[in-house]
């Protein structure tokens, strides 16, 4: 059962990163936005998108406090996004890992982080058969 739910979790985060990457990507190319600006656009749509199939595919998580249960999700984003620039300052800077090599173990480790926060803090109570 947590392999499952892992590999919808997995599936959901690709979805959140495609449309964070080809909105990025149009925004970039289609305006004259400042890429911190377009970034802050596509992360935060992926975000939400993310949001709603982690709670209502994933996680299967049923509640009447869904603003509440966000701002969870929001913290836990919030978080993970700083472990991930503290795991790739500490490989590439520290460790001298190449960029590449670094990305990949950061998006290991984040993964791995962000299953467990929002399986046991975001959405922790299980309110449907997977």
């Amino acid at each position: 059962m947590m392999l499952l739910k892992y590999l919808k979790y997995s599936i959901a985060g690709v979805i959140g990163a495609s449309i964070d990457f080809i909105l990025y990507t149009l925004v970039i190319y289609t305006t004259n936005l400042n890429y911190l600006i377009s970034n802050i656009f596509s992360f935060s749509i992926a975000a939400i998108v993310v949001y709603f199939l982690q709670k209502n595919w994933t996680f299967c998580y049923k509640t009447n406090e869904n603003f509440k249960t966000f701002n969870k999700y929001l913290m836990a984003v919030i978080i993970t996004y700083i472990l991930s620039n503290i795991i790739l300052m500490i490989n590439i800077e520290l460790l001298s890992i190449n960029l590449f090599t670094s990305k990949l173990i950061q998006i290991t480790l984040c993964s791995i982080w962000g299953y467990y926060i929002n399986n046991y803090y975001v959405f922790k109570t299980k309110k449907c058969d997977l």
